[in-house]
């Protein structure tokens, strides 16, 4: 029988992180004996993983040459270093493992960048896609099973639904033969249902019918039909890792940060600072593939762009016409920019750029839109409430430049590749839920008090909305003059 030593000694973070290292050796060597050496503190974090068949401690005061001894009694086969300092150096060098691997965790790079701030694409890597890398010297690039049937759960917002679709891309790349499936709320079906990767889409209405208890207990029996071999869970909710688990999908990938955490049997570390489409791609890292950068993936229907062609010409709009999209609504108060700039900016659009301006949003959006109207001399389309998410998608593509606030629209204006102008007040890049890709400007102010919440609030904190009110007209106009000059050519235009 296999035997083998995983060096992490501390600490207490680095040491969780290790988990999906122990589910990839599982499912490359499943009859091993797999070993866990940590400080004596940190035993219990890994004392009821069920990849981990032992766990050795190093004892409090206790000596190197002693450990040592106890490490080559056990004549491992195999000794992987995830800690990679000199005492870890020691135990590897001296255990007697005719194979043996190690963490190489950039050290000097870490210290150039913390001394002089001198960047390295090493420092882009995540230390869990450092570990996963380790057991590639073993001859593990891509350890276990490859899943014949796959399921994505995402039942949140349309913003969340479109940073989705990278995942499904990368998911299909990398499991060509597997059927992917997508359970998904009927208001976001329309994001998924012309996606290349996606075979079958379930519905799940948990705001309504399916909400009840009847209703989700039919939606597991679907999923357990179903038969996943493997359920990718990027809303971090307690219900959708819940259903995952009753449904009895034998692995079930999430994050740290999820509320159903516990339903998970690989949870992945939850980063801030990136963007929320590469947070999604880093669930790939539990099945030990390193997840490389995509594009959000967005596509209008033949029949809808039809329909909005209609529309368009009947609200006097040309195939030839240059049409800039504006989305000044957001289900945050804060999260939208002041009436009045949106005013300044359209009516120069129309009359210094010679575009057609139109306003998109639903119902709930009304009012904001109203309180630009008012302020606009200028004529413009007003679409509020008046497109399916189709419509939406279609008419979004058809402009060669969109305006928005922080917001689902904007995410379908980059996944259909328009030049987007984003206005970000309470919250910022750090969140991970700025454009993504590069083409797309984000206008925003330095302020200390940013962010003031993860998704906005009802009014500001503390009382004066500068993050907002500090942003002029005439910068956002600038900007977006900046993108109407390098926009694709409208459809027809000579």
């Amino acid at each position: 029988m296999l035997k083998v030593l995983v060096i992490r000694l501390s600490s207490l973070g680095d040491i969780v992180l290790t988990a999906p290292v122990f589910q990839a050796l599982h499912s490359a060597w499943p009859e091993a004996e797999v070993t866990a050496l940590v400080k004596e503190e940190f035993r219990d974090v890994l004392a009821q993983n069920p990849h981990v068949n032992h766990v050795m401690t190093l004892q409090k005061g206790e000596s190197l040459v002693s450990l040592i001894r106890r490490v080559r009694a056990e004549h491992f086969d195999v000794v992987i270093d995830l800690h990679s300092n000199l005492r870890s150096w020691f135990i590897r060098w001296f255990s007697g493992a005719p194979r043996k691997a190690r963490y190489r965790k950039a050290a000097l790079a870490r210290r150039l960048f913390v001394r002089w701030r001198w960047r390295s694409q090493e420092l882009e890597r995540h230390t869990l896609e450092r570990y996963m890398a380790t057991l590639s010297d073993l001859g593990l690039p891509n350890p276990g099973p490859s899943p014949q049937r796959i399921i994505l759960i995402q039942t949140a917002f349309l913003g969340d639904a479109v940073l989705t679709t990278p995942l499904l891309s990368a998911l299909k790349e990398h499991y060509p033969q597997a059927q992917l499936s997508v359970l998904c709320t009927p208001e976001i079906f329309d994001v998924f249902h012309r996606h290349p990767a996606v075979a079958d889409i379930i519905l799940f209405d948990k705001r309504a019918k399916d909400g009840t208890l009847r209703g989700f207990w039919k939606t597991m029996q679907t999923l357990r039909d179903g038969h996943f071999d493997i359920a990718f869970i990027p809303h971090r909710s307690f219900k959708s890792a819940f259903l995952a688990w009753m449904a009895g999908i034998p692995r079930r990938i999430g994050f740290t940060s999820s509320q159903g955490r516990w339903f998970l049997t690989d949870q992945v570390p939850f980063q801030w600072g990136i963007h929320d489409a590469d947070r999604n791609l880093g669930l790939l890292r539990a099945v030990g593939v390193t997840p490389g950068s995509g594009e959000l993936w967005i596509r209008p229907e033949p029949e809808a762009e039809k329909r909005v062609a209609e529309k368009l010409r009947q609200a006097g709009i040309l195939p030839g016409d240059l049409l800039i999209g504006v989305n000044a609504g957001s289900v945050w108060p804060t999260k939208r920019w002041l009436p009045e700039g949106f005013a300044a900016v359209c009516d120069r659009a129309i009359r210094e750029l010679g575009a057609k301006v139109i306003f998109f949003g639903g119902e709930k959006d009304r009012p904001a839109v109203e309180a630009v109207f008012s302020h606009m001399r200028e004529r413009a389309v007003e679409w509020v409430g008046k497109t399916n998410l189709r419509e939406l998608i279609a008419g979004i593509a058809r402009c060669q430049v969109f305006l928005t606030n922080d917001s689902g629209p904007m995410h379908i204006a980059v996944g259909a590749q328009v030049p987007t102008v984003a206005i970000f007040g309470p919250t910022t890049r750090e969140l991970g839920f700025f454009p993504y890709g590069s083409g797309h400007v984000v206008i925003e102010k330095n302020m200390e008090c940013r962010p003031c919440g993860l998704h906005g609030a009802q009014k500001c904190p503390l009382g004066h909305f500068r993050c907002m009110k500090d942003i002029s007209a005439e910068d956002v106009f600038a900007a977006l003059a900046q993108q109407v000059r390098k926009a694709k050519p409208a459809a027809g235009a000579a």
